[in-house]
């Protein structure tokens, strides 16, 4: 995958909401932690508070906050890139998103409505009323793969950009938190009640996150035909499934390995030139182990010299904006030659043996990063990113 150029970043998260990236991102390498005790988005409950990541700087009605968020980051990343209306009348638009505007349709149940449904509900409803929105006249996709959802859209827009389809393809993931999730997740009993601690022998499970971010997507000469900047490049791209369980991960993670390997040999790098992954990494026991040995598995004895981080720790899991949000990370990892830490890491975990930048982030120098997403039934990918 040759010539594709990062040209503008756009990101709404629960750390330092509506700022600018580089305000997230030195918040973040700091390990400043947005994960709060909250109570549930709609069904108000003054005994069950949950540990989740919110954006709480949006002083409108819950339902409305995914199209307030997600207009916001998209915004950011066309004014980033420099994008004009003959430029967007000509791009694509892909989002990823595991539950679309989930709340607009739990408010209707509430409020216990005649009518079935809302089209504000659907996945395919947040493309097309965002497509409209910033007058996008290319192809418009929804993908929904689970927790795979925004890396899979980075990873099909570049594809699409690479096969000529588009110059520009915008790829994005948007979710926000929603009673249905949390009950979801809750059965599962996957929620922890105390930090996030990913690969720490004492984890007790994830906190749901939200947040919307958007990566636009370029070929190099369309993008130095117009004089636009360049966050990085988009060097490699799999995605695979375990077929093997609905919601947990196969335990040798062999999924996520064959994934890795797949687009390490489209980037035509080696192991040893990946610096910095930033992993899936949500603090549950099945995962963490899983992703570690899929990154063993997939780099072999060079695993051990990468530095790998979980941003899942500060940002909770963000469902189908996490791709996104963590592909973001790794292109800054790149710009900026700073890794951002796993917080909350104590007591190791023999099984999860690599180093997971305890704590502190890391100053050193980036050329290659990847960002790794791994979903309900085993819906698993890959991107790597390398610099300008």
């Amino acid at each position: 995958m040759n010539g594709i150029w990062v040209t503008g970043m756009g990101l709404v998260a629960p750390l330092r909401p509506f700022d600018t990236i580089e305000a997230f991102w030195g918040a973040l390498t700091a390990g400043e932690d947005a994960i709060k005790i909250h109570p549930p988005p709609l069904l108000k409950n003054d005994t069950k508070w949950l540990t989740a990541a919110i954006v709480t700087e949006v002083a409108l009605k819950p339902e409305d906050k995914f199209f307030y968020i997600a207009e916001a980051a998209l915004k950011m990343a066309i004014e980033d890139s420099a994008l004009n209306a003959d430029a967007l009348r000509g791009a694509g638009l892909i989002i990823g998103s595991i539950l679309g505007n989930v709340l607009s349709r739990e408010r209707q149940l509430i409020d216990d409505r005649a009518h079935p449904g809302t089209p504000e509900a659907s996945l395919s409803y947040p493309v097309r009323q965002l497509g409209w929105r910033f007058a996008v006249g290319g192809r418009l996709s929804a993908v929904s793969t689970a927790c795979a959802s925004g890396t899979d859209a980075v990873g099909m827009a570049a594809r699409r950009v690479a096969a000529g389809d588009a110059d520009i393809v915008i790829a994005g993931g948007v979710d926000v938190l929603s009673d249905f999730a949390l009950a979801g997740f809750n059965l599962l009993q996957a929620l922890t009640e105390d930090k996030v601690r990913p690969f720490d022998k004492k984890r007790t499970g994830l906190a749901l996150g939200e947040g919307a971010a958007f990566l636009v997507i370029e070929s190099e000469g369309h993008a130095r035909a117009r004089g636009a900047k360049c966050h990085g490049r988009v060097l490699g791209y799999a995605s695979c499934a375990d077929a093997s369980h609905l919601t947990a991960p196969h335990r040798d993670g062999r999924g996520l390995a064959h994934a890795i390997t797949r687009a390490l040999s489209q980037s035509g790098l080696s192991p040893n030139d990946i610096n910095y992954i930033n992993a899936h990494g949500t603090a549950t026991v099945y995962n963490d182990q899983m992703e570690t040995k899929a990154i063993k598995k997939a780099l072999g004895e060079a695993a051990y010299e990468t530095h790998v981080s979980s941003t899942k720790s500060m940002l909770g899991h963000a469902f189908g904006a996490s791709g996104v949000i963590e592909s973001l990370c790794a292109l800054m990892a790149i710009k900026t030659g700073v890794i951002p830490p796993t917080i909350n890491y104590r007591y190791p975990d023999p099984q999860c043996d690599l180093n997971y930048v305890p704590n502190t982030a890391i100053t050193t120098h980036v050329t290659a990063s990847m960002s790794l997403s791994a979903g309900f039934g085993g819906q698993n990918a890959a991107v790597i990113f390398g610099g300008p």
